[in-house]
């Protein structure tokens, strides 16, 4: 971000950047809650006790399963501001019961079916969600005052999904995480597609279906990976005429053989999470300025903006407590509307693309 200015504000805008600054605080705090819970206990919460606080509090699934876990998470709604607001501003908010009934009838689980089988380190599989397993089920919801709320779902019954891993790790699935978050992309996609990034070809495959999709061309970079789909996979595909499969390197195509190629439609995704995404996220924004006629699409792009609006915001509010210059160029700071701007989600998309790395480290 090209920006060296000051942040100098007014005390009642210099107050509601230390409402930001809380906001900020509580959004990480739920984060660590909700990423110890996913990773070490998701099925603390049993159908048994489910049931019973169903029965015997009279409230809904998702309030039963916002108090169940509340008590997990230790909070103390009577003595701690903070602990109600998590409670009732990020547990309600967030978490959700799900019809598993939808995700069972995607085009993709009622068509596609294979065998276990392996190539290399790459291995095609399966996976279950357990009855009151919590999952995150969509991309974070990002309120108008920054609270980000992640998306938290549970089934009452069991849900199995096809899942492709490489050394043991999950690449993709098809639970309902993958197919929501992909849903923007396979409606908004149109005439020659391009996607960087494999799995299990589900986006190749709802793509291709589309009568306003002429071509799906994958670039993906394991041979192995390639093997399995073609072998295992593709001959399922009703519309695998459309799809072309291209083993390279994601960047190196965007650069190089991308412009000029007259494609219509971009998406990248090639990474697990926001740990091994950013910096993959943040190099194809900046390779999308070589294909100015392309309409891109990047996976988890909400996640992705919320982490650069946070490092952002960092940079403004050091500027503001220290009363000096953080970014390059531009006019000083002096109002919390001009703040907002910036960390609003268009603004992020420009920024993301002037952004620059040394030596794999994000350059603001």
């Amino acid at each position: 971000m090209s920006l060296l200015v000051k942040v100098l504000l007014s005390p009642s805008d210099a107050a509601r950047l230390m409402r930001l600054e809380k906001t900020r605080q509580l959004n990480f705090r739920v984060l660590r809650l909700y990423a110890d819970y996913l990773n070490y206990d998701p099925r603390f919460v049993t159908p048994e006790t489910l049931d019973m606080l169903i029965k015997d509090c009279g409230v809904t699934p998702e309030q039963a399963f916002c108090g169940a876990l509340s008590a997990l998470f230790g909070l103390d709604c009577d003595a701690s501001a903070d602990d109600r607001i998590i409670s009732r501003k990020y547990l309600n908010g967030s978490v959700a019961c799900l019809d598993p009934a939808p995700y069972r009838s995607q085009p993709y689980i009622r068509t596609v079916s294979f065998p276990e089988s392996s190539s290399g380190d790459w291995e095609l599989t399966h996976g279950s969600i357990a009855p009151c397993e919590g999952f995150i089920y969509n991309d974070i919801t990002v309120m108008p005052d920054y609270t980000e709320l992640p998306r938290l779902g549970f089934f009452r019954s069991e849900y199995t999904f096809p899942s492709v891993r490489q050394g043991g790790r999950e690449w993709m699935t098809l639970a309902p995480n993958e197919t929501a978050t992909l849903a923007s992309a396979v409606s908004g996609c149109f005439g020659r597609v391009i996607t960087f990034g494999l799995g299990l070809g589900y986006f190749a495959f709802m793509a291709s279906g589309k009568d306003c999709v002429s071509s799906v061309t994958v670039i993906e970079k394991d041979e192995n990976a390639i093997k399995l789909f073609r072998e295992c996979i593709l001959p399922h595909f009703p519309h695998r005429d459309k799809i072309t499969v291209i083993c390279a390197d994601a960047f190196e195509y965007a650069r190089n053989d991308m412009p000029g190629a007259g494609y219509d439609y971009a998406l990248a995704d090639i990474w697990h999470d926001l740990s091994d995404g950013f910096s993959p996220y943040i190099r194809f924004r900046r390779l999308a300025l070589l294909t100015p006629g392309t309409v891109w699409s990047f996976w988890l792009e909400g996640t992705m903006l919320s982490h650069l609006r946070w490092l952002i915001f960092d940079r403004l509010r050091e500027s503001f407590e220290s009363g000096e210059s953080v970014f390059d160029g531009g006019e000083d700071i002096t109002s919390f509307a001009r703040i907002s701007d910036i960390l609003s989600d268009d603004s992020l998309r420009i920024t993301a693309s002037k952004i620059r790395e040394e030596k794999g480290r994000i350059m603001l």
